[in-house]
């Protein structure tokens, strides 16, 4: 069924509606990120440009992937004080086909230090990143994510992979892009790419999570559910947050588990949080698929 989905979902390339410089000049002694969006509203969200804005204090390029269907002459004038590049794309083939499209028409990502593939399925930061780049590259591995997960196989999820010069610069990084195709169906996306890239890149890299699963559950209960069946981000976001500063919230825990914004706001409040109630509830305006 896996291969069938895979075989008949695949279609042509999307089409790049635009691709343009931005107002930042690259930095390439800078690790550059792979920023991908989608706005069923076509609007540059609050929280997308707070989340863009954080990266750039923190030390990162941006290269802005966006998949709506337009972005007006005012969002792109704010997304161009921070980034580097801006694409427009065709809303076909989710993030890993975004980032596909980001690595060929920015072709000086191996010049940068290294490379952070991003999207804005989370709300935040929560808290500062001004260190994160420090944090990631004191880390041991070549792969570095912020949580990881069990089902189906061992892997980081793919909402923040930082990879590492001697990763981006790889054969098996480049082999892996280059085979990615426009899939629409999330449980086919998910096995052959975000599990994919766990699995083929760590044949050869190191891959670690700054908040694994196995520290968390370490220091506060586990859900009543078996280990390979919990995604840390979903079913333990308050512990995260109140317990372990993590920095970033996923929309799913509003629009797909329901949790009420107020209980959100109560733990952000408890935690000393940076980001404000105003810039939470626009992030959660356009449904989340991711």
């Amino acid at each position: 069924m896996f291969h069938f989905f895979t075989k008949n979902e695949t279609c042509g390339r999307p089409r790049i509606k635009y691709s343009g410089g931005g107002s930042a000049a690259p930095d390439y002694d800078r690790p550059v990120c792979f920023f991908c969006s989608y706005d069923e509203e076509s609007v540059v969200r609050k929280n997308v440009l707070h989340y863009l804005n954080e990266l750039v204090q923190a030390g990162f390029n941006i290269v802005f992937i966006s998949s709506s269907d337009t972005i007006s002459d005012a969002d792109l004038h704010k997304l161009s004080e921070c980034c580097v590049r801006i694409i427009i794309r065709e809303n076909r083939g989710h993030d890993f086909y975004g980032w596909k499209v980001g690595l060929q028409e920015y072709a000086q990502y191996q010049a940068h230090s290294a490379l952070l593939l991003a999207n804005d399925s989370v709300l935040g930061p929560l808290f500062s990143i001004g260190n994160i780049i420090a944090r990631l590259e004191n880390d041991d591995a070549d792969i570095v994510g912020m949580t990881d997960c069990l089902h189906f196989y061992p892997h980081l999820q793919s909402y923040f992979l930082y990879c590492k010069k001697s990763v981006i610069t790889s054969d098996e990084f480049i082999d892996f892009f280059d085979r990615v195709e426009v899939l629409g169906f999330k449980a086919a996306i998910v096995r052959k790419y975000e599990v994919g890239f766990s699995r083929l890149l760590g044949q050869r890299f190191n891959l670690s999570a700054l908040y694994s699963l196995e520290s968390i559950l370490n220091r506060t209960p586990s859900p009543e559910r078996p280990k390979n069946w919990i995604d840390t981000t979903f079913h333990l976001w308050r512990p995260l947050i109140t317990e372990f500063k993590f920095p970033f919230l996923k929309k799913s825990i509003l629009t797909r588990r329901g949790v009420p914004i107020e209980e959100i706001l109560a733990a952000l409040a408890e935690s000393d949080s940076i980001c404000n109630a105003d810039i939470l509830a626009d992030g959660i305006v356009s449904p989340v698929s991711r």
